[in-house]
């Protein structure tokens, strides 16, 4: 049995290394024909190491061949499958630039927008990529209005959208809970200003906006109370006003005993 394993390790060897060989010649050689089916057989096998080798040394040499459109997409998608996604979306884009009458043109935009997808962080770190990837993806829609792709494209951009709406609700919510009142309420508006869809945080940014201003208004300079306990009793009726059917009753009773205390500090304040 060793023996036997022993003799498969060392054939596993030769055929390893007659194949290196085989490769280095193959980039080494300017038969760029077959230098591309290699390539593509190598992809085809999701062989990516020595695919995305063969694409870069073929788009070195063959700009202006026929084999260089398909090159250049195709190194594009060997790219995605090893995962390096920001080589990917930069070969996509530069198809898109040098092929834009291509048969492949519209895949490659929506792959150039799809790598930005992939490479966008969770929520709480930077969203740059995010908003590059919702963007890319918008003009793909806008160049290709009828694609298939399209109900793909616009579900993407909808989870895209998620992580900037939940990163802008932590951040504003964070204001109040590092007691930074002010801040919370005016971020907590200009949340709600500028996501009116999003439901799913609407009702606990209208209730921060109520403990975030009573607070603020219970440690201001008795000049500036009766103004912004004001705010808080107009805020207090416009949350009991969209939310009068809630279940949630310890919110409910905050809501209210904010809203009894508030009018009695004003009934005291000339």
């Amino acid at each position: 049995m060793r023996r036997e394993l022993s003799i498969l390790c060392i054939v596993l060897a030769i055929l390893g290394v007659s194949c290196s060989s085989s490769h280095n010649k193959l980039l080494k050689s300017n038969d760029q024909d077959a230098k591309f089916e290699a390539a593509m057989k190598a992809y085809e096998r999701k062989d990516y190491f020595h695919a995305n080798q063969l694409f870069e040394n073929l788009l070195l040499y063959s700009r202006g061949r026929e084999t260089a459109e398909k090159a250049t997409y195709y190194h594009g998608m060997s790219l995605m499958g090893s995962k390096d996604y920001y080589s990917a979306g930069y070969q996509f884009e530069s198809f898109v630039k040098w092929f834009p009458y291509s048969k492949l043109a519209e895949e490659a935009l929506f792959q150039a927008a799809y790598c930005k997808y992939l490479e966008s962080p969770e929520y709480s770190l930077d969203q740059t990529l995010t908003k590059q990837a919702i963007n890319n993806f918008q003009a793909y829609i806008d160049k290709y209005p009828k694609s298939e792709r399209v109900p793909q494209a616009n579900k993407l951009m909808d989870e895209l959208r998620q992580k900037l709406i939940k990163k802008d609700y932590v951040n504003a919510y964070n204001y109040y809970k590092t007691s930074a009142y002010q801040a919370a309420q005016t971020s907590l508006k200009n949340f709600l200003n500028d996501y009116p869809d999003a439901t799913e945080y609407r009702e606990e940014a209208m209730y921060y906006i109520v403990l975030a201003g009573y607070e603020y208004a219970e440690k201001s300079i008795e000049s500036k109370q009766k103004e912004r306990y004001q705010n808080v009793v107009m805020d207090c009726e416009r949350y009991n006003a969209i939310f009068n059917t809630m279940q949630d009753k310890a919110k409910k009773q905050k809501i209210e005993a904010i809203y009894k205390t508030a009018k009695e500090k004003l009934e005291t304040i000339k």
